[in-house]
């Protein structure tokens, strides 16, 4: 069966499958809906053989973002309901006296509390009064979308919680129930609330699409089989995708990570960051010695959520992004964006705002008459009235403005690059930056320059690399169980058969969708803080059965870790085990890239010379090279600029530009 990866971008949808030993790939304006784009591109593509289709989707983040999600209600333990708006200490941002918090997602009036009580070893304080839940069914009815259940110490003893769904099923509540012990069985009933709430709210949105999205692929007979791509770096199936919804709001970065660790490991590359800039947003992550890292903690839109995902930083800067001047007379770019419609002013959709792309276009760093995407030609009158007009209210040329409104927005990328390196210990001059995505490599030479990373690594496929990924994922699922206990009162005993338990229900499950043994592969880690501390960090365990060693090993492994992330390590405080997390991968099928031709001479890929700006010589008759007919070993400096059918890559002056085996661009910067 024929696997085609979908990622729908804000501004392009793309497409990939492999078929035959030959990669297709296609790259279409995203369509309202999304799903008239996927099966435009199907349909061009037309696999030979059934496919199976993994989708990377935005709908959960657009959503939230959007503030478009389901009318929900929230069933809580007497006496919390405001546990969704009290929250934690925690300022975004801590000058700023008139920060406001988002809106909760249920309002108050729909948060009902419900008698009943347990104790934090699961014990029933308070039974759950069954006639108060049949009370509150009749007055949800009809009035609501979707429902959360969040009860105390639920992680515990999840009896009351499944019960209340029972009765509100009974009572005829058709909509979507989400249970916290479900969604999330951990301590922390602030982040179990949110989380929890957010699946609900999100639920019936992703359902609709997802159904929708099935339909349509079934009408044109054009799939057998829909997966999604999730936060964490694995697909599952759309019923499961969608009853975790939430677990889908990082999907299209995920597929991004996935893919450039795919591409990356095969030339070799083992520490990289990863740098997706596409045409809204930009997604960085790093990856350590081969492996992705994960997190459990994030904010999306100003709300907790506490899953695992692919630990990926976002921000608002793609090529896209809209320049504009502020109050104070200083250029900002960001993070509102002109989208696919109308687009960027040089679409000639009817767009106004000057954008990245436009300020590309200025400076001759993009073919007007050859733009990727399926779009018509590129129009540089628009482009320049657009850029003209900031330029006239900062007093600059036009060259000037527009390579102003890249330094600005390079500057966001910069910084969210040390996020992900510098803030948590890592130098980013010990890594190389794999740029892709539409907008990566026009950006990527100049990054690595600012940030001292000496090497950019520029795939072969990098316009549609977050596609290629969702080829590649894997199914993956996670459990964990909270335990909050010192780590000298707990046996290596209990942990092991909490493991077991554990990686039993994960063998049932990856059974269930026709994994082998063979194919099976299980990662187990624990939640680690010194005593006292309000978070923890995770530390992966052996595959084996845990050993008495095993624990001071564990130890000194948090120290080591803590010292790494913070700066310090308390070697007299007690260490807590809070919860054990375990992994379970289905390993699929990874297709092999194919390798291109070697050559003496590459001077047939020369398409033209053109004028193009750099800020080190201004304008210069710079070589266009066709990627595609660039051989393995053909060697060239800059300036130059690449074209591919996907992507267009930017080489400034001095940089040296290797060609290997895969048709993958290796910069020296």
């Amino acid at each position: 069966m024929i696997t085609v990866g979908v990622d729908i971008g804000g501004t392009f949808t793309d497409l990939v499958t492999f078929e035959k030993g030959q990669i297709r790939v296609m790259k279409l304006p995203t369509s309202r809906p999304p799903s008239s784009a996927v099966l435009q591109g199907l349909m061009r593509l037309r696999p030979q053989e059934p496919a199976r289709i993994v989708h990377g989707t935005t709908i959960a983040t657009n959503a939230l973002l959007e503030g478009k999600w389901a009318k929900t209600a929230l069933l809580t333990t007497a006496g919390f309901r405001d546990v969704l708006e009290i929250g934690r200490q925690h300022r975004p941002k801590l000058y700023d006296l008139f920060c406001d918090r988002p809106e909760p997602l249920v309002p108050r009036e729909w948060r009902l509390e419900v008698p009943e009580r347990l104790d934090y070893q699961g014990k029933v304080l308070r039974p759950l009064d069954e006639q108060a839940v049949r009370n509150m069914a009749r007055r949800l009815k009809g009035n609501v979308d979707s429902v959360a259940v969040v009860f105390l110490f639920s992680f515990v003893n999840p009896g009351h919680e499944r019960r209340t769904r029972e009765i509100l099923v009974e009572e005829g509540l058709a909509i979507p129930i989400t249970l916290s012990s479900e969604v999330l069985p951990e301590v922390r009933e602030f982040e179990r609330t949110s989380t929890t709430v957010m699946t609900a709210a999100l639920r019936p949105i992703v359902e609709k699409y997802l159904l929708e999205l099935e339909a349509a692929l079934g009408a044109e007979q054009v799939g057998t089989r829909l997966l999604i791509m999730q936060s964490n770096g694995g697909v599952a199936g759309p019923k499961e995708a969608a009853r975790a919804a939430a677990t889908l709001l990082l999907s299209g970065p995920a597929g991004g990570v996935i893919g450039a660790r795919f591409v990356a490991s095969q030339a070799g590359f083992k520490n990289f960051i990863t740098f997706d800039m596409g045409g809204t947003s930009t997604d960085v992550s790093l990856v350590l010695n081969g492996d992705i890292l994960y997190t459990t903690e994030k904010e999306i839109a100003g709300r907790p959520v506490r899953l695992p995902m692919v630990d990926v930083h976002t921000v608002g800067a793609g090529g896209g992004s809209i320049a504009w001047i502020d109050e104070g007379g200083v250029l900002q770019v960001g993070p509102k964006s002109a989208g696919a419609d109308p687009g960027p002013a040089c679409y000639g959709r009817g767009g106004q705002e000057p954008t990245v792309t436009d300020a590309h276009l200025c400076l001759g760093h993009l073919p007007a008459a050859r733009p990727i995407g399926g779009l018509p030609s590129l129009s540089t009158k628009h482009a320049q009235q657009a850029i003209w007009r900031v330029g006239k209210k900062l007093g600059l040329e036009l060259e000037k403005t527009a390579f102003g409104i890249l330094e600005v927005v390079e500057a966001t990328m910069e910084r969210a690059i040390r996020v992900i390196s510098v803030e948590r210990g890592y130098e980013p001059t010990d890594f190389a930056l794999v740029a892709f995505g539409g907008a990566g490599p026009l950006h990527a030479a100049s990054l690595a320059r600012k940030l001292g990373i000496p090497l950019v690594f520029v795939p072969a496929y990098a316009g549609v690399l977050s596609a290629l990924g969702l080829v590649t994922a894997d199914l993956v699922h996670t459990y964990v169980r909270s335990l909050v206990t010192p780590l000298t009162m707990i046996t290596v005993a209990k942990l092991n058969a909490i493991l077991k338990d554990m990686r039993g229900d994960a063998e049932r499950l990856l059974m269930e969708e026709g994994v082998s043994p063979q194919a099976c592969e299980y990662r187990g880690s624990a939640d680690l803080r010194y005593r006292g501390q309000g978070f923890e960090l995770n530390l992966p365990l052996p595959t084996r059965p845990l050993v008495e060693e095993d624990i001071p090993d564990l130890v000194r492994r948090f120290h080591d870790l803590h010292a790494q992330r913070y700066g310090f390590a308390n070697f007299n405080a007690e260490i807590e085990l809070v919860s054990l997390r375990l992994t379970a991968i289905g390993h699929t099928e990874k297709p092999a890239l194919p390798k291109i031709s070697p050559g003496p001479s590459f001077s047939h890929a020369l398409k033209e010379r053109r004028p193009v700006w750099f800020p080190e010589v201004g304008w210069e008759k710079t070589p266009v090279y066709v990627r595609s007919a660039l051989p393995a070993g053909a060697e060239f400096f800059g300036p130059a600029v690449v074209e591919g059918l996907e992507s267009t890559v930017i080489i400034p002056p001095q940089v040296r530009v290797h060609v290997d085996a895969f048709g993958n661009l290796i910069m020296e910067v």
